[in-house]
C-alpha cells in the first residue's frame, strides 16, 4: 500500500470519528433552546422611583370655643419680596438671585399666613396684620390691646419691636415664633430670656422626606398643645430649635437619620418646642397655602390657632421703648419728663424753647438788672459816691 493511500485512509477515518462525536454530543447535550435570563427592570417603573410624598388634603379646624381674641400677625415688610428680613436661601451660603414676581410676592407677605388668619377669623377672632412701625405704628401699642402674637420673620423686628415682643411674652401673652434657617441670632435674642433658642444651620433628611431632602417629615415628640392629632407634618427647611433643660418640652422632632448642615451629624433634631405661653417653631413655610394641607400640616395649623387664643389675657401697659409709661391721653412726655401745661405744644427737636412772655432773662418780671429806684446798687441814690442829695 502506498504512502498516499495510507494518508488518505487516516484522514477519512479521523473525519468520520469527528462527525460521529459531534452528532452524539449534540444529541446528548441538547435539552431545548435556553431561555434568556431575567433582567431587573424595576428602575424603569415610575412607581418604584417616585419618592415617598405626603398627601395633600384635609381641612383646618379649631377645637376651642374661646370668645373673641385679638391676634397680631407679624410677617415683615420683606417676607415675601426678598426684603432685609428675609431668611437666607437654602442651602445656607448660596447666592440669592433677584426675586421675580410670583404668586407669593403678588399676594403680599400676608399671603404666607393666609390659612391661619382665615381660620382665626372664621372662628370669631380678630386678626391684626403688622409689618413695621412705619406702616402700622408702634408695635407696643398694638400688643397693649392684643391677646396673642405670632411672627414668621423675627429677623425683621427692630430693637424696640423685639423689646415689645419680649415684654409681651414675659407677661404670659401667647406668643408663637416661627424661625427659619438664617434667623438664629435674632430669634434667640428674642426668646432667650424664656429659655428658648435657635441654632445656626439647617436640618435636612435624605431618607424621610416629602420628595425633597430639604422637606423632612417631623413627628410628635410628646403630648403638647401643638401635637394633638398630628401624625406627621412637613417642614420646608428646618431651623434647629431647642429649650433650656427643665424650662419647656420638645413638641416636634425629625427622624433619627436627619442631619445638621453645620456638623453633618445624624440625630433626631427638635423642630418645635413649647415654653409656657411661648411656642418656638423651626419653620414658617408650613403656614403657607401651598404647604398648609400637606400631611397633617392642616391639623398643626389648627393647633397653632388654638394655642394662640387659649391663653390668659396678658396684663400689658402701653409702654414705649424704654419702659416709661405714657401720661393720660397717651402722648409722650417732653424732654425732662414733666407734662406740658394745657394748650402748650412741645418744642420741636433742634429748636430753642421760647422765652417767657415778660421778656426778662430771670423770669421775675423785671425788664433788666436795675432796681425800681433806677440806681445800680439798690440804695436809692443815682450816684453811688454821694451820701445826700
Amino acid at each position: 500500500m502506498s504512502t498516499l493511500t495510507r494518508v488518505a485512509g487516516t484522514f477519512v477515518l479521523v473525519f468520520a470519528v469527528t462527525l460521529g462525536l459531534v452528532a452524539v454530543g449534540g444529541a446528548v447535550l441538547d435539552d431545548g433552546t435556553p431561555a434568556n435570563a431575567d433582567v431587573e427592570s424595576d428602575h424603569w417603573e415610575l412607581d418604584a422611583v417616585t419618592a415617598d410624598a405626603a398627601e395633600s388634603d384635609g381641612e383646618i379646624t379649631m377645637d376651642s370655643a374661646e370668645p373673641t381674641n385679638t391676634v397680631v400677625l407679624h410677617v415683615g415688610a420683606g417676607a415675601a419680596a426678598g426684603g432685609g428680613g428675609e431668611p437666607l436661601p437654602l442651602p445656607i451660603g448660596e447666592e440669592s438671585e433677584p426675586v421675580d414676581a410670583s404668586v407669593g410676592t403678588i399676594g403680599g407677605p400676608e399671603r404666607d399666613v393666609g390659612p391661619l388668619a382665615a381660620t382665626l377669623v372664621a372662628n370669631g377672632h380678630d386678626v391684626v396684620f403688622y409689618q413695621d412701625e412705619f406702616a402700622d405704628g408702634p408695635l407696643f401699642e398694638l400688643l397693649a390691646d392684643a391677646d396673642a402674637f405670632l411672627t414668621t420673620n423675627p429677623a425683621a423686628l427692630g430693637p424696640a419691636e423685639a423689646d415689645a415682643v419680649a415684654e409681651f411674652a414675659e407677661a404670659d401673652g401667647r406668643t408663637v415664633i416661627a424661625a427659619d434657617p438664617g434667623s438664629a441670632g435674632p430669634a434667640t435674642e428674642l426668646v432667650g430670656s424664656l429659655g428658648g433658642y435657635v441654632s445656626p444651620g439647617y436640618v435636612y433628611d435624605m431618607t424621610d422626606n416629602d420628595a425633597n431632602y430639604l422637606s423632612p417629615f417631623v413627628t410628635p415628640a410628646g403630648e403638647t398643645p401643638l401635637t394633638d392629632g398630628v401624625d406627621r407634618a412637613v417642614f420646608r427647611g428646618i431651623a434647629p430649635v431647642g429649650v433650656a433643660a427643665g424650662q419647656g418640652e420638645v413638641a416636634l422632632e425629625t427622624g433619627d437619620d436627619a442631619q445638621l448642615s453645620t456638623t453633618r451629624a445624624d440625630d433626631a433634631y427638635a423642630a418645635a418646642v413649647t415654653v409656657g405661653e411661648l411656642a418656638l417653631v423651626g419653620d414658617s413655610a408650613f403656614l403657607a397655602p401651598e404647604n398648609a394641607y400637606r400631611a397633617d400640616n392642616d391639623v398643626l395649623i389648627g393647633n397653632v390657632a388654638d394655642f394662640l387664643v387659649t391663653g390668659e389675657n396678658p396684663d400689658i401697659d402701653p409702654l414705649p421703648p424704654g419702659g416709661q409709661p405714657l401720661p393720660p391721653g397717651g402722648e409722650p412726655l417732653p424732654p425732662g419728663g414733666e407734662p406740658l401745661p394745657p394748650g402748650e405744644e412741645p418744642t420741636p427737636p433742634g429748636e430753642e424753647p421760647a422765652p417767657p412772655e415778660d421778656g426778662d432773662d430771670e423770669g421775675d418780671g423785671d425788664e433788666g438788672d436795675d432796681d425800681e429806684d433806677g440806681d445800680d446798687d439798690g440804695n436809692g441814690d443815682n450816684d453811688g459816691d454821694n451820701t445826700n442829695a
